[in-house]
């Protein structure tokens, strides 16, 4: 099955969870094809997301996230996208540590 055809299956207002964790085996041309499709009101739930969380946040595809920790890690610094889209309101997010 392509990406395309994979995302296709994603509603909006899905509730998803994906692979990986921080910056490690996110399945990350999944998530830009989710991006790319323009699925909105999707809710993240993940215990360790990172540039999936970031992305989908910058591309308005969010509006629920439940997750641990969200980090680029110590080289790469806060997710800025996440953090802009959860104090302007556009995002929900629960945390779970």
């Amino acid at each position: 099955m392509s990406l395309e055809a994979a995302a296709r299956l994603v509603p909006d207002r899905a509730l998803i969870t994906l692979g990986g964790t921080l910056l490690h085996r996110t399945p990350a041309a999944f998530v830009r094809e989710l991006a790319r499709q323009g699925r909105r009101d999707l809710e993240l739930v993940k215990p360790s997301p990172a540039y999936d969380l970031d992305l989908l946040c910058a591309a308005g595809c969010l509006s629920r996230s439940n997750a641990g920790i969200v980090t680029f890690e110590a080289n790469f610094g806060m997710a800025k996208s996440f953090r802009r889209a959860v104090e302007s309101g556009q995002v929900h997010h629960t945390e779970n540590s």
